[in-house]
C-alpha cells in the first residue's frame, strides 16, 4: 500500500455524502446477488516457475500488504470495483490462515501462508489465469502473519528474524529500517546507521502501527488480569506506546489506560477521526465488570470520547474501521458488537464526548473464538457508487458480504459463498487492468478471489 495512502484516504473519504439516523438492529436485508462467472476451479496447483522474488531496497519499494490492510491500521482499502464479478478457486496444499496481495504491473500476486507456517504464492492476470509461483520465503513460523512488499515490479515477504516474536510480523519502514517485537517484548531497530534494543513491554502479537513519518503506535504492558481469552491468548495490553524514531534520541511516549481496564485487541486504529489533521488511536477497552467499550484518545493520552460499555463483563467489540460512512465532516466507527454472540455491525460517531451509536443492524460476525486473525473485514466502495462498503462474514462465516447505508437504509449490496468456512483474513488488489479484487481463504483448502469490474 503506498506511503502517501492516508492522507488520500482522509481526503477522498471526506467527499463522501449521506444521512443516517439510528435504527434498531434488523434482520440483513435483501441482498442483491450478483451473476458471478467462474473462471477457473482448479482441483490442483499449477506448476511453479522459476522467479527471482528478492527482498527489494528499502529506498526503493513502494508498496506494503498487510493483513490489516494499512499501515494505521485502518482496514480501509482505496481500491473501487464493480457488480461484474469473476471468480476465481485455487485449489492449495492445506488449509490457508493469512493471505496478502499487491498489483505488479496489471497484474496481482497473491502470498498466502497455510496453518502449517508454508507459504505459497500465485500470479493472477487481469484477464484470470494465474499460476504459482516460487516464493522467497517457503515457511514462517507458524501462526506468524506476512508482510509483503514491492517495488512496482517484484514482490516478497519481509523475513523475520531469529528472535523475532512468531505471533507478529517485522515491519519494514520506508526509509532503511527493519523493526519487530522480539520474543522479550522488547522492540528492536535495524538500519544501515544503527542498532537499537528498546525495553518496551510490547504484547507478544501487538501489530506495529505507522504513520508513514517515522512514528510507530503499537499495544504494551500485557496482563492476564482479565481472563476473556478470545483472541488467542490470555495476554491484552495495559497501555499504549508511541515511538517517534525521527528525533535522536528516540522519543517513547506511554498512555496508561484506566486501572483495572485491559485494550482487547492488537492494534489500535491510528487515524485522523475528526479531520482536524492530528490523529486519534481509537481501541477496544475492557473490564469484568461492564464488559468492552470504544475509547479514542489523542496522542497525548486524554480521552476524547467513548461509547456506552456492553454491560457484561466478557463481552467483546470488534473494532472495524473508521470512514465516512455518514453524512458529516467527521468519520465515523465501524464495530461488530459481540460478534461471537449475535454480531451486531454498529456504525458510531463522535457527539460531544461520547460515541453515540448511529444505526446498527445484526446478522454479522466479524471474528473466530480463540483466533489471532482481528482481519476478517475491510471497506472499500466495491460497487464504484462514491459509498464505502464494510465486507465482512455472515455468522455462520460461510458467506462474505458488502454492507452500505444509503439513505438511512442498510443495504446488503453482494452476498457471494464462500464454499467452506472462512479461515483467513480479507484482502485486497486493485489494478487498472483487472479492477478491485477481494481475496480470502476458506477450510476447503481454496483461495477465493472475487474480480471486481463495471
Amino acid at each position: 500500500m503506498s506511503i502517501k495512502w492516508t492522507t488520500l484516504l482522509i481526503v477522498s473519504l471526506a467527499l463522501l455524502s449521506g444521512c443516517v439516523s439510528y435504527t434498531d438492529p434488523g434482520n440483513p436485508p435483501e441482498s442483491y446477488q450478483p451473476e458471478i462467472t467462474e473462471i477457473f476451479r482448479v482441483e490442483s496447483t499449477s506448476q511453479p516457475f522459476e522467479t527471482t522474488t528478492i527482498i527489494p531496497e528499502p529506498a526503493t519499494f513502494q508498496n506494503m500488504a498487510f493483513t490489516y490492510t494499512s499501515q494505521d491500521g485502518n482496514r480501509v482499502f482505496m481500491g473501487t470495483g464493480g457488480l461484474t464479478i469473476s471468480q476465481i478457486a485455487i485449489k492449495l496444499s492445506g488449509i490457508p490462515q493469512w493471505i496478502v496481495g499487491l498489483p505488479v504491473s496489471e497484474n496481482s500476486i497473491w502470498y498466502i501462508v497455510l496453518e502449517t507456517g508454508q507459504v505459497q504464492a500465485f500470479l493472477v492476470e487481469g484477464a484470470g489465469n494465474f499460476i504459482e509461483i516460487d516464493s522467497n520465503i517457503s515457511f514462517l513460523p507458524p501462526g506468524m502473519p506476512p508482510f509483503l512488499v514491492s517495488d512496482g515490479y517484484q514482490v516478497s515477504l519481509v523475513q523475520p528474524p531469529a528472535d523475532a516474536s512468531p505471533t507478529t510480523h517485522p515491519l519494514l519502514l520506508e526509509y532503511g529500517s527493519l523493526v519487530y517485537i522480539d520474543k522479550d517484548g522488547n522492540l528492536k531497530w535495524i538500519s544501515s546507521a544503527k542498532e537499537e534494543t528498546l525495553p518496551v513491554n510490547a504484547l507478544p502479537d501487538a501489530r506495529i502501527l505507522t504513520d508513514g513519518f517515522g512514528r510507530l503506535l503499537f499495544l504494551s504492558h500485557p496482563t492476564t488480569s482479565y481472563p476473556h481469552g478470545v483472541l488467542g491468548d490470555s495476554f491484552e495490553a495495559t497501555a499504549i506506546t508511541l515511538i517517534d524514531t525521527t528525533l535522536d534520541p528516540f522519543e517513547i511516549k506511554e498512555i496508561q489506560i484506566e486501572a483495572g481496564d485491559v485494550v482487547e485487541g492488537i492494534a489500535p486504529l491510528w487515524v485522523d477521526l475528526d479531520v482536524d489533521g492530528k490523529r486519534e488511536i481509537i481501541v477496544t477497552q475492557s473490564n469484568s465488570r461492564q464488559g468492552a467499550r470504544i475509547v479514542v484518545y489523542s496522542e497525548n493520552g486524554a480521552v476524547m470520547a467513548e461509547s456506552d460499555p456492553i454491560g457484561q463483563g466478557f463481552r467483546w467489540f470488534h473494532l472495524l474501521a473508521a470512514a465516512q460512512f455518514i453524512d458529516g465532516g467527521n468519520l465515523e466507527i465501524a464495530v461488530v458488537r459481540t460478534p461471537h454472540i449475535g454480531g451486531v455491525v454498529e456504525i458510531l460517531s463522535i457527539e460531544g464526548y461520547r460515541l453515540e451509536i448511529k444505526s446498527s443492524i445484526k446478522g454479522y460476525s466479524s471474528h473466530q473464538i480463540g483466533s489471532r486473525n482481528l482481519d476478517a473485514s475491510l471497506v472499500s466502495d466495491v460497487n464504484a457508487d462514491g459509498i464505502p462498503d464494510i465486507v465482512l462474514p455472515d455468522q455462520s462465516q460461510q458467506y462474505i458480504s458488502a454492507l452500505q447505508i444509503i439513505n438511512s437504509e442498510w443495504k446488503e449490496i453482494w452476498r457471494v459463498p464462500l464454499n467452506g468456512k472462512l479461515t483467513t483474513n480479507l484482502n485486497g488488489v486493485y489494478s487498472s487492468n483487472s479492477g478491485l479484487i477481494l481475496g480470502a481463504g476458506t477450510e476447503g483448502n481454496k483461495l477465493m478471489l472475487w474480480v471486481m469490474k463495471d
